[in-house]
């Protein structure tokens, strides 16, 4: 990881940052479950799921309502596929799929 505070911030916000970032990379499931593999894997305990829900839509809410603006590196890496519509339309399923889990 290389963004600001991963050294002393909360876990599952880095965990909530990874997940938007997998699902607009490669869909909503991808960033669904990505708590469960980081777990898996030994991560550190994160919150229980309805203060792990805010971490995971504060994240998430920070790409609206735009999500592409995270994706020019991507692009620039050759991921064209990843137009405005289909971030958005990934973005707008994350979040669905995050009431449902956790609300």
């Amino acid at each position: 990881m290389d963004w600001v505070e991963t050294s002393w911030g909360p876990a599952d916000l880095d965990v909530a940052h990874c997940s938007t970032a997998l699902a607009l990379l490669h869909g909503p499931a991808y960033g669904l479950d990505f708590r469960k593999r980081y777990e898996a894997h030994g991560g550190r305990d994160l919150a229980d799921d309805p203060d792990h829900l805010y971490w995971r839509l504060l994240d998430a809410v920070h790409y609206c309502p735009d999500a592409a603006k995270l994706a020019g590196p991507w692009r620039d890496l050759g991921r064209d596929d990843l137009t405005s519509e289909v971030l958005g339309e990934r973005l707008e399923a994350y979040v669905e799929g995050l009431l449902r889990r956790y609300g």
